[in-house]
């Protein structure tokens, strides 16, 4: 098991995050990021940070046989999920941290790299290396969320910014997303194309973002002791209760940035 800032990468977030990524709008968006990164037949792509595998499969029918995907993560457990849903040939799974990738230079026509800086102390370097292993033609698909735009529509104010706040820096900078455009200014890329995206929807269930999200967010808040039990039980009936009354939405607001060397 890995943990970052209080948030541990074992086999129970392993589940949750396959969950997530299986709901509707997670689905969607990940169709309008390869839309913007463009995997063409034959290319061989490094997915840094790959998780639990959840755009691989996608990727790999794009590049077809005669393409490769390469996935790095450091945690076990993720790797783990990963493997077990690779049943495409042309996908490999390595155990190695973002920060010590050590792949030759000039290797990948294309590196994805989503959700993966905040969880690191200094993002610039990571963003150099990413630079440095694709080819020159090739191109850096990036994508961060600012935690801080986290917007559950409930009455009590007061207490969804208690938890908006308080589980912005679960993973370490929860103003990544925001910060990102910057970011890859100073890591020397020569064109930085950037795309926010806005996840959102009214309704409260497994098949959308927030529902699964909100008990993530819940077993954080309750393992870490940034809100009460009480608290929590409250949060939760209140978006419970928002649906029910046709008063629920949920936003969070991500930001996509395509580098070239």
């Amino acid at each position: 098991m890995s943990t970052t800032a209080g948030f541990r990468f074992d086999e129970k977030t392993a589940q949750q995050l396959s969950m997530i990524y299986q709901t509707e709008d997670i689905r969607e968006m990940q169709r309008q990021y390869r839309v913007w990164f463009d995997p063409q037949p034959g290319e061989t792509i490094l997915d840094v940070g790959c998780g639990t595998g959840v755009n691989d499969l996608a990727l790999s029918k794009l590049v077809g046989p005669a393409g490769k995907i390469v996935g790095i993560d450091n945690s076990e457990a993720m790797l783990a999920v990963a493997r077990a849903k690779a049943a495409a040939e042309n996908i490999e799974y390595r155990r190695m941290a973002v920060e010590e990738i050590d792949f030759p230079g000039d290797q990948f026509d294309g590196v994805v790299c989503t959700q993966v800086l905040g969880y690191v102390a200094d993002p610039v370097p990571v963003i150099r290396s990413l630079l440095r292993v694709v080819k020159p033609a090739g191109r850096v698909f990036i994508a961060e969320t600012d935690w801080d735009t986290l917007t559950y529509s409930i009455p009590d104010k007061e207490l969804q910014r208690k938890v908006t706040l308080s589980f912005s820096d679960h993973h370490g900078d929860g103003w990544v997303g925001r910060r990102l455009y910057n970011l890859c200014q100073q890591a020397g890329a020569r064109q930085v194309e950037l795309h926010p995206y806005v996840i959102h929807n009214a309704e409260y269930s497994a098949r959308k973002y927030g529902g699964p999200l909100s008990y993530v967010i819940r077993d954080y808040l309750l393992r870490t002791r940034k809100c009460s039990e009480e608290e929590v039980r409250r949060w939760l009936k209140l978006l419970s209760d928002a649906f029910d009354e046709h008063t629920y939405f949920f936003s969070l607001s991500r930001f996509v940035c395509i580098l070239r060397k």
